[in-house]
Order: C-alpha cells, then sequence, then structure tokens
C-alpha cells in the first residue's frame, strides 16, 4: 500500500522537525509550532462537553460549531504556512494518495487535533508513536470470525448495534462470539482473545477511558475495568493467530490504540475523546452498514464521518480517528450477496495479492519485517574521548537516528582505535562495517580525499559546508566523492562508499608553544605535535613533526599533555579554546596562537557502505541524511557557543593570545600553495580533486564577495 508518511517529532520550544517520506518524495524540513491552536483547541473540547453532558443549561450547538470551525481553521493556517512545502509538495504530486501522520510521545498534546479535517481530498490515518512489531501468524483461509467485548451497560442501550452484527451472523457472513454482561470478566477476555483458532476482528461496546501510562482501561460487563496494559500479552497473541482489526465505539480511545497497534493489530477506529453514546451507536451502525455494503474500511470510514457530519451531534465528527499499523494493507468485508465458502478469500490486500479476513493478508503476516535495521559503526575514537566534542558526534548520530525511527533504526558503535583510517574505510567498503567514522587526516593513503576534510588556506566553515553538498550537473552524488573509486586500499578499490558530512569544527586555532613566536627563525627546530599537510608545510620551516617524533604515526589526542610536561614536546595543535581546555593544555604552554591555517575548517564525515544505504527503506535512508545533517549542525554549534566562555577562561588563567603576524602568514600561505600544487604533479587523484576544489572555491568566493555583507 503506498502512502504519504508524516513523522513529526520535537526539535526545540518554536520548532518541529518532520520528516516526509513517500513514493514521489522524501524530504526533512522544519516547522514553527502550533501557536494558539491547543489553546483553540481547549476552548472547543471545553464547550463540547458542555454542550454533549446533559446539564440543565448546555451550550449551545451553534456555539460549539462556532468554536469548532475556529479550531479547524486554526489548524489549517498552520499547515498552510511555507514551512510546509515539501508535504504540499508531495500531496500535489500524488493525488488522492493517502496521508499517514505519526506524532511522537514526546508531542502526545498534539495527538487529539482533528487532523482528519485538513481539507486534503484524501484519507488521512494516524500511525502509532513507536513502530510495533509485526505479528507472526501463519496464512489460513477460514470463515471470518469476530469477538463482541459489549461493556458495562448502566445507562447506555447497546441493541442497536449487537443486532447489526447479529444480522451479519446470520446471513452467513461471519462468526459471531459475545462477552457480555456477567461473561464479560477480566479473565474470559483474556481467555477468549488467546483462544484458537484466533479472531480477525474485535470490537468494544461501551464505555472506556484515556490512561497514557497504562494503555487505556476499558469498562467490562461485570463493571470491573481492565487497562490495555493488563491484556497486551492476549492481544498479541490474537494477534499472532489473526487479528487484524479492532473497532472501540467508545469514549478516549487513543491510548488504547496505541496499545493495540503495539500488540501487531493492523487497524483500530476510536473517538479520541468522550462522545455521546448515542453518537457513537449511530457511528457504528453506519460504519457497519458501509462495511456490509462490501466497501473498504478507508472508504467506509470517511462516509460515516461524513454522516456524521451533517448529523445533529455537534461537532462529532471531529473525535472519530483510524490508526493503522505501519505496514497494514487495506481490506473489506464481503457484500450480502456472496456466498461464503470455507476457502472464499475475503480480505482484499494491495494489488493483485489476496487472502482470507480470516487468515493473514498477503504482504502483512507474511513478508519479513524490514522496518528495523540494526547496523554496525566502526569508530576511531572512543568513549574515553567523549570529552571532545568531536568525540560525541557517533553517539549523537546513534541517538537521533534512534529517536527519528522510534527505535527502528539502531547503531552499534565498535570502537577501533588502533585501526588506520584506510583500514575502517576497507572495512567499510568490503560490508564489514555498515559505516565508519574515521579521520582521513592521518592517513596518506587517503590524502586524494583530503579535499573533504581540511587543506591550509583552505576553505571556511561556510564554503566548507558548501563543498561537501557541491554538485555538477548531472552528478548523483557531490563531487569529492567521485574520488573514492579512484582510492585502493591493499590493491581493493573504495568504489562501494557512500559519504554523509557529519562533524565540523568551525575554524581551529594555531597551537600551544612555550615561547613567543617573533619570526620564522623561531620555527626551526621546534617540536611540535600536528599531523596531516599541515606538517608537511611546517617541515619545510624546521619544525619537526609528528611523523618524525612518534615513528612514523600521529601523536594521539591523550598524550599531548603529558609530551609536553615532559619536555618531549616544544608546541602542539589540537582543535580549539573548548577541546584544548578539555585536554589540558593550557596548563603545559602559555603562548596561544592562531589561526590554524592548517585547518580553517575541518569536517568529517560518516563513511557508509552503498549496498547497504540501498537496502534501506526510503524512510531509513531520509532519516539516516537527516541524523547526519543533525548531528553536523550540533557539533558546529557546539563548538562555536562551547569556545566563547572557554576562550574567556582562558584569558582568566594568564594565557598569552597571539595571532601569528604577518610575514609568517605570507610565507605559510606561499608554501602551502607551491606544497598542494606540487602534491598535484605527483598524484593524478590528487590533481583531479584540486582543480575542481579550486575553481569551486574561486566562483563561491566571487559570490560572495559581492553578496557578502562585512560588518566594520
Amino acid at each position: 500500500m503506498q502512502t504519504i508518511d508524516l513523522n513529526l517529532q520535537p526539535l526545540g520550544p518554536r520548532e518541529l522537525a518532520a520528516l516526509l517520506v513517500s513514493p514521489a518524495l522524501q524530504a526533512s524540513f522544519t516547522v514553527p509550532t502550533p501557536g494558539d491552536l491547543m489553546e483553540r483547541y481547549g476552548s472547543w473540547r471545553r464547550r463540547f462537553l458542555q454542550h454533549h453532558s446533559g446539564a440543565p443549561a448546555p451550550v449551545p450547538a451553534h456555539v460549539v460549531e462556532d468554536y469548532g470551525q475556529q479550531m479547524v481553521g486554526a489548524l489549517n493556517s498552520w499547515f498552510q504556512q511555507p514551512a510546509w512545502g515539501p508535504l504540499h509538495r508531495a500531496l500535489r504530486l500524488q493525488p488522492g494518495r493517502p496521508l499517514r501522520i505519526r506524532v511522537a510521545p514526546a508531542l502526545h498534546q498534539l495527538e487529539p487535533l482533528p487532523w482528519e479535517a485538513l481539507p486534503l481530498d484524501r484519507p488521512i490515518w494516524r500511525l502509532p508513536p513507536i513502530d510495533p512489531p509485526l505479528p507472526i501468524a501463519a496464512a489460513r483461509q477460514r470463515r471470518p470470525r469476530l469477538l463482541l467485548l459489549v461493556g458495562n451497560e448502566q445507562n447506555l442501550n447497546l441493541d442497536q448495534e449487537i443486532a447489526g452484527l447479529a444480522g451479519l451472523a446470520h446471513r452467513g457472513q461471519l462468526h459471531l462470539h459475545q462477552l457480555r454482561g456477567a461473561t464479560a470478566t477480566p479473565g474470559r477476555v483474556r481467555a477468549a482473545l488467546e483462544e484458537a483458532p484466533g479472531w480477525d476482528g474485535l470490537i468494544f461496546l461501551g464505555h472506556s477511558d484515556g490512561d497514557r501510562d497504562v494503555g487505556g482501561r476499558l469498562q467490562l460487563g461485570d463493571g470491573s475495568w481492565i487497562s490495555g496494559a493488563s491484556f497486551e500479552h492476549s492481544l498479541r497473541r490474537a494477534a499472532d493467530q489473526g487479528l487484524k482489526m479492532v473497532l472501540l465505539n467508545s469514549c478516549s480511545g487513543v491510548d488504547l490504540a496505541h496499545r493495540c497497534l503495539a500488540a501487531g493489530i493492523a487497524w483500530v477506529q476510536c473517538f479520541r475523546e468522550p462522545v455521546p453514546s448515542q453518537a457513537a451507536a449511530t457511528t457504528f451502525t453506519w460504519l457497519l452498514r458501509e462495511l456490509e455494503a462490501g466497501h473498504p474500511f478507508a472508504q467506509a470510514l470517511e462516509t460515516t464521518i461524513q454522516h456524521l457530519h451533517r448529523s445533529s451531534w455537534a461537532d462529532c465528527q471531529w473525535l472519530l480517528s483510524a490508526y493503522c499499523h505501519p505496514e497494514a494493507e487495506p481490506f473489506q468485508l464481503p457484500t450480502p450477496g456472496q456466498r461464503l465458502q470455507r476457502r472464499e478469500l475475503l480480505l482484499l490486500a494491495g494489488g493483485t495479492a489476496t487472502a482470507a479476513l480470516g487468515g493473514t493478508a498477503a504482504g502483512w503476516g507474511l513478508r519479513h519485517h524490514s522496518g528495523r535495521v540494526r547496523w554496525r559503526m566502526a569508530t576511531y575514537l572512543t568513549h574515553k574521548d567523549n570529552q571532545l566534542l568531536v568525540a560525541q558526534a557517533p553517539e549523537h548520530l546513534k541517538t537521533r537516528l534512534h529517536d527519528l525511527t522510534d527505535g527502528r533504526f539502531v547503531i552499534e558503535l565498535v570502537e577501533v582505535p588502533n585501526l588506520a583510517s584506510s583500514q575502517i574505510l576497507k572495512q567499510v567498503n568490503s560490508g564489514l562495517y555498515e559505516c565508519g567514522y574515521c579521520d582521513i587526516y592521518y592517513d596518506k593513503i587517503l590524502q586524494p580525499m583530503i579535499f573533504s576534510k581540511a587543506v591550509p588556506f583552505g576553505l571556511t566553515p561556510r564554503e566548507q559546508i558548501a563543498w561537501l553538498n557541491y554538485k555538477r550537473p548531472g552528478e548523483s552524488v557531490p563531487f569529492h566523492q567521485n574520488i573514492y573509486q579512484r582510492i585502493k586500499v591493499e590493491g581493493a578499490s573504495l568504489d562501494n562508499l557512500r559519504s554523509f558530512p557529519l562533524t565540523c569544527t568551525g575554524g581551529q586555532t594555531g597551537g600551544w608553544f612555550k615561547k613567543e613566536l617573533d619570526s620564522l627563525e623561531d620555527f626551526k627546530g621546534l617540536r611540535m605535535r600536528i599531523p596531516g599537510l599541515g606538517a608537511e608545510v611546517l617541515n619545510t620551516f624546521g619544525v619537526r613533526t609528528d611523523f618524525t617524533l612518534n615513528n612514523g604515526s600521529t601523536i594521539p589526542a591523550a598524550e599531548i599533555a603529558d609530551r609536553l610536561r615532559n619536555n618531549h614536546l616544544d608546541a602542539a595543535e589540537w582543535i580549539g579554546p573548548h577541546d584544548d581546555e578539555a585536554l589540558g593544555l593550557h596548563k603545559q604552554a602559555k603562548f596561544y596562537y592562531s589561526p590554524g591555517w592548517w585547518e580553517p575548517s575541518t569536517s568529517t564525515e560518516l563513511m557508509v557502505n552503498k549496498k547497504g544505504l540501498q537496502k534501506l527503506s526510503k524512510e531509513h535512508q531520509v532519516a539516516l541524511e537527516m541524523a547526519c545533517k543533525d548531528t553536523f549542525m550540533h557539533i558546529l554549534l557546539n563548538y562555536d557557543l562551547t569556545n566563547i566562555a572557554a576562550l574567556e577562561r582562558l584569558r582568566k588563567y594568564g594565557i598569552q593570545l597571539r595571532r601569528f603576524n604577518e610575514p609568517m602568514m605570507n610565507a605559510f600561505r606561499q608554501a602551502s600553495t607551491n606544497h598542494l600544487d606540487q602534491m598535484a604533479i605527483q598524484s593524478e587523484d590528487f590533481a583531479y580533486v584540486y582543480s575542481e576544489w579550486k575553481r569551486f572555491r574561486d566562483r563561491f568566493r566571487a559570490t560572495t564577495n559581492f553578496t557578502q555583507f562585512e560588518p566594520s
């Protein structure tokens, strides 16, 4: 069943994150919170309940309807805001296709809103806040079986609804079993639900109440109350035996609906708020009539809502909702004229697939549930490095992806600090790990990829973000990713990689020095912890760097402070004020220089196995990309904001802040250009990216030089 799915998640006090998945369009975007909409809903709800309370002086119907129109108008105005543009485009591209809305648990206050009232010319269904498992029922063909639970009938007349069901059973369209009055006890309800050969539909008539903590409550025929949580196990057993539909013809059924879906049931119909008993009875009669006529459930519900809209039951139409399992398929009952045989197929399950209404729909219980994914990420940093912001990216990504998919996409972090970056990429490329987080800056084999990391006198943070997303006309992936297939690690090409920007440190500082620097002469003989291209440039000025000082490998961050303290280093660079302070570098050297011209904007990407990515559902692909973007901005913003306070503290500690003087910077710039040009001569792969990178840089700066505001 093809649908348009909208997933709403909390983002901040004034914004919501929206994840859109549909056959024609996938997108992630943000929308503002609904302003005074919830207040309008509360005002309408109070008057609705007062009107239907039976009090001597109820609120007039026209007042309730007026408040209802204001509430629905506010909902539609919020929905029409430009921020919803991606969803509007998806709706235009796919007329008539059902819209399914999921509201995250943290946004439960939005759940009561009458989303169904939006004028979208299509069915609007609701998804559970967290994806449930699929039932494990085997396909079977049988006469449809309905279990009817009749609740406490005090002040209720349920004869009309019960007679309608009995009529269907009498005409041979289904098998009906009732639990009513003293027979409807908690124990008997559980036993009946678990009874073989199972049920196809469960109908409850009576009183119910909402309670998020226990999954709602039903009042049974014997007068007792039973919570959704207390019989969820029985619901799961029923779902495993073929239960696909639950009709809750009672009040405040949202929490019960969530509990039914969590048990693996495909469809649940409920009223979200208290509703007059006679309106509920009339609604059930209309719905049953439409189903008996052979109309699909979704169409039957839409017609029932229209009947409610035209009825004298003021605004009850705003309360009826259909909840569905993410993998549910449409279904309908047989028409009255059909002669039901044991092997007839009564459930129409999307396209040409069919299965018995009493059994499991093809594409429902038989197919493997691909909605849950577990990936492994190889990461070069460990939990011991978590005081550094850049080390927090894998955990943030893992958490964000879990939240966006309600736990259906899980990443397991595997710490491999002793594995070279080229080896991590090789193992991701081969599929040993689905993704990897590594620092290509530390591995010479990967130097043609360095432009996605940082180069001396390279791009600003804003320019780097644009470069990482830059595509030439006709290209399906950002340009810098074209180099992967050209790089070989131990003879194997990295042709099965995709990448997503994951972190950015922003501008970095120039490092810690034990002595003040007056001229280029002061660099000669200096022992400095610095890796990558910056080290190679400084080597030309007589600086001894990592590969010389540490037997051909980079000095780990955790060892920098000790080596400075033990006089094994004269200087060291890391990232910037926050992380440098976290390492304690300010305690070992007093001169703090800037800028870090060798890494003017350092970014790191999540490296992903391409085939593994393609196997993901569209929803999970979009969620992964959205989680990476969120992590990228989270890390960049955290660096920008925490560096403010960290630099202020460093000043209080008495740290001497310095900038490399102009002669130094001119010399470093020229040496860097010469070094990059020489590398391009020596490596065709390096030259391939370098030439396009320079052209992009020049074009971008020509534009920003014209458009950018420069503060005086």
